[in-house]
């Protein structure tokens, strides 16, 4: 008897309470959540970011390198986007956080815990990312934990996975620890240099960080006209570079090249020294009027 009725009061008690949070729930692939589904670009290069956050995917002879990871949760759709590009994630060795902010980072432990993938991150921006980690924490959702980093701390490190070598270079500005990415994107056997630039907006405060953003910027012109000059322009948000416009174009026209394109990366430079330049006279401005 006495256990007929601890059988029904733990029903009850079950039946009460809410039902835990999953923490590996996989949020629906909802377009207007930023959902898009996945493509290929290059022979080892794959889009697996969402509408708003790029995310992409080098491919290897020994395994993936996947470069950024959404925000929480949606990152937990890049698996899936993998699978769906004939792609194991299981393989993924490498994760290449461009800067802390959330967006770009908080994705990278769900999948560090999945799949035992190394995560690397400029050491300057640790405690951006700690800051990040904890405000989502005080959120209804998106709270994130960090993953175990691996800090960069040298520029022009080379991290070699197979057969590919990227070179990481810091640029900072967006934030203090922005991070580069210098690969090469493949077509048959035509090798295309190509880069990400880690951090592009102006959302920051100060003189110094802007005349640093402008100095990034400047320095990044001068590595990416060392020949092989960079070609192809893979930013870390995807309007930077019309990723989804030149898609639609390669699909329409069928051209095959469309993600090659010099003057592409040479117009995101100019943008990018318009907006350095538009900051310091904004901080300027408001020197004088204080």
């Amino acid at each position: 008897m006495r256990s007929m009725f601890a059988a029904l009061f733990t029903t009850l008690l079950t039946c009460a309470l809410p039902a835990a949070a999953d923490d590996n729930a996989i949020p629906p692939l909802d377009p207007d959540k930023g959902y898009v589904e996945p493509f290929q670009l290059f022979d080892n290069v794959y889009y697996v970011g969402d509408k708003w956050i790029s995310a992409y995917v080098i491919k290897t002879s020994a395994g993936l390198i996947l470069v950024d990871t959404l925000e929480a949760p949606y990152g937990r759709w890049i698996p899936g986007n993998m699978r769906k590009l004939g792609l194991d994630p299981a393989a993924l060795k490498i994760i290449l956080v461009t800067h802390g902010h959330s967006d770009h980072l908080s994705g990278a432990q769900y999948l560090q815990s999945h799949f035992g993938s190394r995560v690397l991150m400029s050491a300057a921006d640790l405690s951006l990312a700690k800051a990040q980690a904890a405000k989502s924490r005080k959120q209804e959702s998106g709270a994130f934990t960090l993953p175990k980093f691996e800090l960069v701390k040298r520029d022009g490190r080379e991290v070699t996975l197979g057969d590919t070598t990227v070179k990481l270079y810091l640029t900072p500005g967006h934030t203090p620890g922005s991070m580069s990415v210098d690969f090469f994107a493949r077509l048959g056997d035509k090798r295309y240099r190509a880069f990400i630039v880690g951090g592009m907006g102006t959302n920051f405060e100060g003189r110094e960080r802007a005349e640093q953003y402008l100095a990034s910027v400047h320095r990044i012109r001068q590595l990416a006209a060392r020949e092989p000059r960079v070609q192809v322009n893979l930013t870390n948000h995807p309007r930077m570079c019309q990723l989804f416009e030149r898609k639609a174009r390669a699909e329409r026209e069928g051209v095959e090249k469309v993600f090659v394109d010099a003057g592409n990366f040479s117009a995101l430079l100019d943008t990018l020294e318009q907006r350095g330049r538009d900051k310091l006279e904004a901080i300027a401005s408001a020197q004088v009027s204080e």
